[in-house]
């Protein structure tokens, strides 16, 4: 199944029992709701999961965290104590630059005059329909976007740190699965359930309130994605070193802390 939250769902956020947790996930600039698999929707922060909602389930990773129960009605008092367990649990384990990052970036960009609108983390590829042994492994992209002016859906891959080009998440690697999705022999089935997906989010979260640009759904280009590399450096030295390291077989943004826009 693809990313489309169930009616059920939508319409207890947008007028039912879960419409006070949903009010506050808008306030809260260090929370982010996402659309899931399953009908489901995942509030993130720190891109750590913070909440299932529809299960009202909490990664149990995360250690003691207040009831999911009072989610609903006493979300300030749940996210309090989640985000202070996700904090710790940061802390004795290994780096997240690069997941803070992605988060930053996806709620820096979504402002009508910005030019790419954010609108997954870690999207993953529906493959439900391949054999299981011609699956593509992984089939993760950090983050999903449109580009505003003409719709045109955009992949796009973030490297913190000139350390995270030198593994197996190099940037070879990247472009190597980037052709494999949208190009390959199953390409036709990426696309499409590609496209469907974006149209679904777009659309649950214009419901939702956490679109303004309600004019976007109607632009979502079919022509083929694009993939784009973020680098947000850890130094002004690390630029011409990853640039080179590119070698400019696809786009670069980079990113710095002062707004994490994507220009």
């Amino acid at each position: 199944m693809g990313r489309k939250i169930k009616k059920e769902l939508l319409e207890r956020l947008i007028k039912g029992d879960l419409l006070q947790l949903l009010d506050y996930v808008k306030s809260d600039n260090e929370l982010q709701l996402e659309v899931r698999r399953n009908g489901e929707a995942f509030i993130y922060y720190r891109k750590g999961k913070a909440l299932e909602i529809g299960s009202l389930k909490v990664d149990e990773k995360y250690g003691k965290v207040p009831s999911t129960e009072i989610a609903i009605t006493n979300p300030s008092k749940y996210f309090e104590g989640t985000k202070k367990a996700i904090d710790i649990w940061l802390l004795n384990n290994n780096d997240r630059n690069e997941f803070d990052t992605q988060q930053n970036i996806a709620k820096c960009n979504q402002n009508k005059e910005d030019k790419y609108l954010i609108i997954d983390m870690e999207y993953a590829f529906e493959q439900n329909e391949i054999l299981k042994e011609e699956r593509e492994k992984g089939a993760t992209i950090d983050l999903l976007g449109v580009e505003r002016s003409n719709g045109k859906i955009v992949l796009f891959e973030v490297k913190t740190g000139l350390g995270a080009i030198k593994n197996d998440a190099g940037i070879n690697a990247h472009i190597k699965d980037f052709e494999a999705y949208i190009n390959g022999k199953h390409k036709e089935l990426f696309r499409k359930n590609l496209f469907n997906d974006v149209k679904n989010i777009i659309g649950d979260k214009i419901q939702l309130g956490l679109i303004k640009d309600t004019q976007i759904l109607n632009k979502i280009s079919k022509e083929i994605p694009e993939l784009i590399f973020v680098f947000h450096p850890n130094s002004v030295s690390e630029i011409t070193q990853f640039e080179d390291e590119l070698k400019k077989s696809k786009e670069l943004i980079i990113v710095s802390n002062s707004d994490y826009k994507l220009k």
